[in-house]
């Protein structure tokens, strides 16, 4: 059973606007973040967020020890330690680009980018498939650039230090216009598609309150839609 006498700590990374960011009033804001904090109210939890750098937060997230976070894609490995949400939105991962330098980006896929030796900034600490795991990760680690937060990431392709930067797409194309790179693009081609989950530690829930934080997050949902 949840510690009802304890709020929830999200762990956060700032910049992946339009569901977690930082707003005007220097406090943490989102699509996601408002589900989540509404979905624990009915609950009667409330919710505080706790920013987290990415390879701590993937660490930390294998040992059981981040109370909640959200956006979470389904993996074997982190639910030995966790309870996946119910499934609440999808997630679409591409590659973003330059037009202007390099058009031809957009029919191609990133492992034929990569096996030409072009430069690609990604979250490491992320999972975007078996797919880009075994042609991408696994097979030219050395053309994959990890910098933290999408921001960072969007810099560099502004900057031409990287050729391409892999991440959902909406979060790339809200961090395009953020930075004014006006000819930003996204490959036609998917790297990954799937649902995304509210992650729960282990050490702080069990199966009963999980069943009632479904139960509420589906009237949530079911609000939104009308």
């Amino acid at each position: 059973m949840a510690r009802s006498e304890e709020p929830f700590d999200l762990a956060v990374t700032v910049d992946w606007k339009p569901y977690l960011y930082i707003n005007q009033q220097g406090e943490p804001d989102g699509e996601d973040l408002r589900l989540l904090r509404r979905t624990l109210k009915r609950l009667g939890y409330e919710l505080n967020a706790q920013r987290l750098p990415e390879k701590r937060l993937a660490l930390e997230l294998k040992q059981g020890e981040v109370d909640v976070i959200l956006g979470a894609a389904y993996t074997k490995a982190r639910e030995a330690h966790n309870f996946y949400s119910m499934p609440y939105r999808k997630e679409t991962i591409v590659f973003g680009f330059r037009f202007s330098r390099n058009p031809y980006f957009s029919d191609v896929n990133v492992s034929s980018l990569l096996q030409q030796n072009y430069l690609v900034a990604v979250n490491k600490s992320g999972w975007f498939g078996e797919d880009f795991q075994r042609k991408a990760l696994d097979a030219h680690d050395r053309y994959l650039i990890h910098a933290e937060g999408t921001m960072r990431r969007m810099q560099l392709l502004k900057m031409g230090r990287v050729d391409a930067v892999v991440g959902d797409q909406k979060v790339l194309e809200a961090a395009a216009q953020q930075l004014g790179i006006d000819d930003f693009k996204v490959s036609k081609q998917v790297i990954h598609e799937t649902r995304v989950h509210f992650l729960f530690s282990r050490n702080r829930v069990d199966k009963a309150f999980m069943q009632r934080f479904n139960q509420a997050l589906v009237a949530e949902l079911t609000r939104q839609t009308f």
